[in-house]
């Protein structure tokens, strides 16, 4: 009986955590300026129709970044103020603290959200043109 006590428990504690991580499927309390782009095929002929693309995002106190996911991308951010947690593939949501860089590559799949006051990224990413 102990054992099955010791199971169920770790069966609604892994339930809870999961459903606790359900990732946002809309943005909240995000503000983006600063931006700018550069189409690449001037500067490297093989890059024609992409552009490099620079901006500056905002998050509110316990705004998110909702899901979303680098299927045609790659993509960076540096955390400039503030701290926060990104979700990455669903996985277990990890710490992003002032002064972290991170990589996206193409296929990843997160979102971010701000834990402390306001949050202060850099984003840059190549996109197709008529993104």
């Amino acid at each position: 009986m102990k054992h099955f006590l010791t199971v169920t428990a770790l069966i609604l504690t892994t339930a809870t955590s999961s459903l606790a991580h359900e990732a946002p499927t809309e943005h909240k309390g995000v503000s983006v300026f600063g931006r700018d782009a550069l189409e690449l095929g001037a500067q490297i002929p093989a890059m024609e129709g992409f552009q490099l693309r620079i901006r500056q995002v905002k998050l509110a106190p316990g705004g998110v970044v909702a899901r979303h996911d680098h299927s045609t991308r790659p993509g960076a951010y540096f955390v400039i103020k503030g701290e926060g947690v990104i979700d990455v593939q669903g996985e277990v949501e990890t710490p992003v603290p002032v002064g972290t860089a991170i990589m996206e590559s193409q296929g990843v799949d997160h979102w971010v959200k701000n834990t402390g006051k306001e949050a202060h990224f850099f984003v840059l990413d190549i996109v197709p043109v008529d993104q």
